[in-house]
């Protein structure tokens, strides 16, 4: 039985491996690209092996009704309709910024320059409601200092974006967001897995455009998120930034899809491209990835790493300590019954941000 390490590894992207024939008269070949793959694929409906097409949630000709509905909720898959927006301005942020999930555990609160919270988390999921009205309430349940800048991050599992997508403008999410006065939102992550029709993918991109276009014109900054899957989708991705000055920041999660070292690499190489040919300096923002920072601080104005490691590490009661090498070593950190967990979290968070800190100057200085 072959391995879905295997599989996965069959379905990446290859500019050097020829067009799968069934692409060659697509209506969307244009748009998509086609698959360029190691696979024996002969177009993208190989990935369609739903027993029953009506009851596909794909984004998939097979399933006529719900693709047409897709189709016309982003008004094609094509990126020249999302509204135009204003130029905002953004925010310098650190270079590490530690992300927070709750203040369980803690008695104080976390003082540092800039924090990030996860979308998802400030959302009432059943009524499309923000659960916080203010940036104190949101301060005070996560355990930050108020005068922090606010980072929301919209990397998630798929359903918790699902719900953002269909409350959004019923609710009026963005207008909502306003009330916490964040200095950073990155859009949801809607994903482009390889195992699915390349239409499912083109929505999802689309659907990153459109949140990010509502967003910015909400008045928040916004990070658009680059999920792609192949050479085309990160063309279009770079023709859209270059053209649209408004768009001051963009961001990418290397956890999940990227976080295999071969395709974090391409995606590496494809983010340098598109800063290379975007006419001004561009905010990025990561999550995951950091073998690949040392390449990202030479392409980009600024890089932000959302350090989601020190929180986890600390709920478990470990301690960084940095080895001569400079790379940390999360040690045990025995803790007393009830005791609170404010130092440690500050003690990991600071460390987290200093080691990151130092290999961005190092590499900057290099640079300059």
């Amino acid at each position: 039985m072959i391995s879905r390490k295997v599989i996965a590894e069959l379905l990446y992207h290859d500019a050097d491996r020829p067009l799968s024939l069934g692409c060659v008269n697509c209506t969307e070949q244009k748009t998509c690209g086609g698959l360029h793959t190691s696979g024996k694929h002969f177009d993208c409906l190989v990935f369609c092996e739903c027993p029953d097409p009506s009851d596909c949630q794909y984004v998939c000709p097979n399933n006529l009704v719900h693709y047409m509905a897709r189709f016309h909720e982003v008004v094609g898959f094509e990126f020249d309709n999302v509204p135009r927006v204003p130029a905002l301005t953004y925010p310098s942020l650190p270079f590490s910024v530690p992300l927070l999930y709750h203040s369980s555990g803690r008695t104080g609160r976390l003082k540092t320059d800039t924090v990030a919270v996860p979308l998802s988390f400030l959302l009432d999921r059943k009524t499309g409601m923000l659960r916080f009205g203010t940036r104190g309430a949101v301060a005070a349940a996560f355990g930050f200092d108020e005068s922090a800048c606010l980072i929301i991050t919209g990397v998630d599992q798929d359903q918790p974006i699902e719900d953002y997508w269909s409350f959004r403008r019923a609710t009026r999410i963005p207008e909502q967001l306003t009330a916490l006065q964040p200095d950073l939102v990155t859009t949801p992550n809607y994903s482009t897995p390889l195992d699915t029709p390349r239409w499912d993918n083109l929505h999802n991109m689309k659907r990153i455009a459109v949140c990010w276009s509502e967003l910015v014109q909400a008045g928040i900054p916004a990070s658009l998120h680059l999920n792609a899957r192949t050479d085309r989708d990160y063309e279009r991705w770079t023709e859209f930034v270059a053209e649209r000055d408004e768009v001051r920041s963009v961001a990418l999660e290397y956890a999940t899809g990227a976080a295999k070292q071969e395709r974090g690499e391409w995606h590496t190489q494809k983010l340098v491209e598109l800063a290379a040919a975007v006419p001004r300096p561009l905010q990025l923002v990561v999550r995951g990835g950091q073998v690949h920072l040392d390449e990202l601080y030479n392409a980009f104005g600024e890089v932000v790493f959302i350090d989601t490691t020190s929180f986890i590490k600390t709920i478990n009661r470990q301690k960084f300590v940095r080895r001569a090498s400079g790379k940390p070593d999360w040690q045990p950190a025995a803790t007393l019954k009830m005791q609170s967990l404010d130092a440690l979290l500050r003690h990991n968070a600071e460390a987290f941000s200093r080691m990151i800190s130092d290999v961005a100057a190092k590499k900057l200085m290099r640079r300059a």
